[in-house]
């Protein structure tokens, strides 16, 4: 056990000079191969046919593009979109308050479903929204996609590994996600070797409000270590909770996909609670 904690710290270090992209290139990706596999036959086609590759590495190589393309002019103004701030301690989301004039996670999952769900709406525009739903769901189960206002969700808090000094949510963003030292496809055959107990997988338009309180619960309970200095225990406790939320949104970007691209069903948008 000393020797595996002794290779994560290590890993950490390795990471300490990334950027801060949601879940990073290995969680982003593993949410879509875990969605990809459990596609049913007319929206794997469907999938394939907007993203123009098989299932799998189309929706890997999607599931990044929003990150890669957020500095550029024409979707710079996507930022907001990858996240929701909520007052501290306070996880019921309140759209007036959260997601002023649409401009949040929550909003925009919904808004690229609708997209692409229209099937009068353009191949691109249907592709663009794609590649953002695959995104948006693995974001908005990242814990620190939906904390702090006042810190911007683990942005402003400033952790210490070693002598190497970072934020945060950028810790989360890519090293809780590699730890393991696996590549995509065994990390989900791990992760998918079993049925997640008691997962609500069901979606809905109100589904995005429960997945951004789910995630700001997660943060409630312990996301925010209680010294700067990030240990291996920390890193032992935090391991297992990434892994469940980048399991759980794959699971349900699968449920998503199947429901909105379904043969006969795809010009409908998603239900609503009655």
């Amino acid at each position: 056990m000393k020797n595996l904690l002794r290779v994560w710290v290590g890993m950490v270090f390795a990471a300490s000079a990334l950027p801060a992209l949601a879940w990073g290139p290995h969680g982003h990706q593993l949410v879509a191969e875990i969605a990809a596999r459990q596609l049913e036959p007319g929206p794997r086609l469907a999938v394939e046919g907007l993203l123009g590759d098989r299932a799998d590495l189309a929706m890997r190589d999607a599931s990044t593009w929003p990150d890669e393309v957020r500095e550029q002019p024409d979707y710079r103004a996507t930022g907001p979109l990858h996240y929701v701030n909520f007052p501290r301690g306070q996880c019921h989301y309140r759209a007036r308050r959260d997601c002023r004039e649409g401009r949040c996670i929550v909003a925009a999952i919904n808004h690229y479903v609708a997209l692409l769900a229209d099937r009068q709406a353009s191949t691109p525009t249907r592709a663009e929204a794609l590649r953002f739903v695959i995104h948006l769901v693995g974001d908005i189960h990242q814990p620190l996609h939906a904390a702090w206002k006042d810190d911007r969700g683990g942005n402003d808090f400033q952790v210490r590994i070693g002598r190497e000094g970072r934020n945060l949510h950028s810790l989360w963003d890519d090293t809780l996600a590699r730890l393991g030292g696996l590549n995509v496809r065994e990390h989900a055959d791990q992760l998918l070797q079993s049925p997640m107990p008691g997962a609500r997988l069901q979606w809905n338009r109100q589904a995005t409000v429960a997945w951004a309180e789910e995630s700001c619960r997660a943060v409630v309970l312990g996301v925010y270590p209680a010294s700067a200095d990030i240990d291996p225990d920390y890193l032992a406790r935090m391991r297992p909770i990434a892994e469940g939320r980048m399991e759980l949104a794959g699971r349900r970007l699968a449920v998503l996909l199947n429901q909105v691209l379904a043969t006969g069903s795809a010009d409908r948008r998603p239900k609503t609670d009655n």
